[in-house]
């Protein structure tokens, strides 16, 4: 039987820089992954906005630890560039966040003052100054500046954390499912695949949307529900677009070379990550209702995948009940933005025994865990 000092359950981007962090401090680790390749699910999928004020509601506690992720990314990703030789492309121009009325306009003025009030650096914008910031726009929206808001390429971000992971030892079983987290006397001691058993004293569930199918006794289910989100790529004929713009229907994201990532629904339609034309028809439009240079792109590709929720949409993170048993679940829309601090909570507290970031309303206690 293999035999590991920890086992990670899930290959996304949470899943590999967790395993990718403990083996550099030595320890033994094993990421099981259910795809054919890590980090091929949610993390692939993703459109790669490191946006803090995407959850700036008064008193959420998302915002402080989107922020605290943010912080550490930049260090994160020249880390992984200089290990790997594969650059994820952080970029830190910010975000226009548009509105098209008054109506609007006050919607999101809570929010805004809110974070302003956190120190948040945001501008606001007459229509004409959003045309200076972005001469592509259609010139009849305001909106907000978010400096701190910033972008990386995810799929770039997978291929270094998996080159890393490699490069540090960690084994990469694909293609396999973790059927159970076995424990005998109140501690784990491995997980059980289709194939064989993996022995391990502790396992890290970061499955993703995929976490409540897998058993363990004597604990309910991890209470993870996937939210489909639909999303294109448009290669327009030159660049239109310096930086991140997001409206209320829809967010256009610039990546190196021109390509815009266009997304996305927000669904709830179980496992299902079919492409459905009516919600692809409905985002070209709200891109080229903002940026008219759209309507003359190629499609290389448009996409679905399915983002993990928890039922009070805040992430499930720590230590459960049974002993060697962790969640690192439910981070939804922000699963590369807390990347950094997620890992670092985890490790630091595998490690140290102290998570190193107040993490009191994350912990998987809240649902019984």
């Amino acid at each position: 039987m293999k035999t590991f000092d920890a086992v990670v359950v899930g290959g996304g981007v949470i899943g590999c820089s967790l395993a990718r962090d403990l083996a550099g401090h030595g320890w033994k680790v094993a990421v099981i992954e259910r795809g054919a390749k890590p980090g091929e699910e949610s993390s692939w999928a993703a459109a790669g906005m490191l946006s803090p004020s995407a959850e700036a509601h008064e008193g959420s506690p998302l915002f402080e630890l989107g922020r605290a992720s943010l912080k550490l990314y930049r260090a994160f990703a020249k880390e992984l560039s200089l290990e790997t030789g594969i650059d994820p492309q952080y970029r830190s121009e910010g975000t226009l966040l548009l509105f098209e009325s008054e109506m609007e306009r006050q919607r999101i003025l809570p929010a805004i003052e809110w974070q302003k009030s956190r120190g948040a650096a945001i501008e606001e914008l007459s229509a004409k100054q959003v045309r200076e910031h972005e001469p592509r726009l259609n010139g009849r929206t305001a909106g907000f500046y978010i400096a701190d808001d910033h972008q990386i390429d995810n799929r770039l971000l997978v291929r270094a954390l998996v080159e890393s992971c490699r490069r540090r030892g960690v084994s990469l079983i694909t293609g396999e499912a973790v059927q159970e987290v076995e424990h005998t006397g109140g501690k784990v001691n491995g997980v059980a695949l289709p194939s064989e058993r993996i022995a391990a004293s502790r396992v890290i569930n970061a499955a993703g949307a995929w976490a409540g199918s897998i058993l363990v006794r004597e604990l309910p289910p991890a209470p993870i529900r996937p939210v489909k989100g639909q999303m294109i790529a448009l290669n327009p004929p030159a660049q239109v677009l310096t930086r991140v713009v997001r409206s209320h229907s829809v967010y256009l994201v610039p990546r190196s070379g021109g390509r815009v990532i266009v997304g996305s629904t927000m669904e709830d339609a179980g496992f299902d990550k079919t492409p459905r034309s009516g919600a692809l028809a409905r985002l070209l439009c709200a891109a080229q209702r903002l940026c008219p240079d759209l309507e003359e792109s190629t499609i290389p590709e448009f996409w679905a995948g399915l983002r993990p929720a928890a039922p009070d949409s805040l992430p499930i993170i720590g230590p459960t009940a049974l002993d060697g048993y962790w969640v690192a679940l439910g981070h939804f829309r922000n699963g590369i933005l807390l990347t950094p601090i997620t890992t670092q909570i985890v490790s630091s507290w595998l490690l140290t025994g102290s998570p190193g970031f107040h993490a009191d309303a994350l912990l998987p206690q809240r649902f019984g865990m």
